[in-house]
């Protein structure tokens, strides 16, 4: 019989405690999750029973033990618990490159392969990672650094034991939402005042929808959108018929006087001189 080993740490206590990268869950049978936002890309483990999920990445799938799947950051999911489960969620923000052979070969991968969204069955070192995470998290052991550590262990654990055609089919989820999230900024970037109003038109909250950006566009939001405006401007002036008052009032500002003081910081010249040009 093995006896219990004490813990003499508080991490619960320390500024470098983090509880927003690994969680465990336990539910009874019978509880309905409604659909929510993923604010982050979530890894779902499930460790024991079954649970459907629906998303529109794994729509009416019925998840058993040992199954793990994929959301990506801006989708909705629900779950409906049909036996009692135990799980353990991961949650991220990028991709991690633990070996620059394979992660780079997986991007060449996924240039090309059209994979539906799958659900993955655990291997044996997996299961065995899962297990010591329950354990760690049941003792609040989430220092920083430790979880920095696991998180590591865990995309190498997945880089090295399931293939390029695997991996690429349970990343897809992410790659086809940032996808479609470049392709939704693209169409709609005219249509937001702000970075508020942008992030309200896409239904996510600002800080999730600055986060995506970035790493969509590799800059920050409010900037992307100030060379835009700026660069459409440019091209109203000088390669359209538009009257500077029509143009001022399709690019929201409140008077003339603001437009041109808008186009001296960031064009060098007013308007008219800018049309002159």
């Amino acid at each position: 019989m093995f006896e219990r080993c004490n813990k003499y740490t508080d991490c619960a206590s320390c500024e470098h405690f983090r509880k927003d990268v690994f969680r465990f869950r336990q539910y009874p049978r019978g509880v309905f999750i409604p659909k929510e936002r993923c604010l982050q890309n979530i890894i779902y483990f499930l460790l024991k029973g079954e649970v459907w999920v629906n998303s529109n990445e794994h729509p009416d799938t019925i998840l058993r033990e040992g199954n793990f799947f994929l959301q990506p950051a801006g989708s909705s999911v629900e779950f409906r618990i049909h036996t009692p489960v135990e799980g353990i969620i991961f949650l991220f923000d990028r991709l991690q490159n633990v070996c620059d052979l394979r992660f780079q070969s997986g991007l060449n991968y996924e240039e090309t392969a059209v994979s539906p969204s799958v659900v993955m069955h655990t291997c044996e070192p997996l299961r065995l990672f899962f297990e010591g995470m329950k354990v760690a998290l049941s003792n609040d052991l989430l220092c920083e650094k430790y979880i920095q550590a696991k998180q590591t262990e865990l995309f190498y654990l997945l880089n090295c034991y399931y293939t390029l055609k695997e991996l690429s089919a349970f990343y897809a989820p992410i790659h086809s939402h940032n996808r479609s999230f470049r392709y939704f900024v693209m169409n709609n970037y005219l249509r937001a005042k702000d970075v508020e109003a942008f992030a309200r038109l896409g239904g996510y909250s600002v800080p999730t929808f600055r986060r995506l950006f970035r790493e969509t566009f590799d800059e920050p939001v409010y900037q992307w959108m100030l060379k835009q405006k700026c660069q459409n401007i440019y091209t109203d002036l000088t390669t359209t018929d538009l009257s500077i008052t029509e143009i001022s009032n399709k690019y929201r500002f409140e008077s003339l006087a603001n437009f041109s003081h808008f186009c001296r910081a960031n064009l060098g010249k007013s308007p008219r001189a800018l049309r002159a040009k």
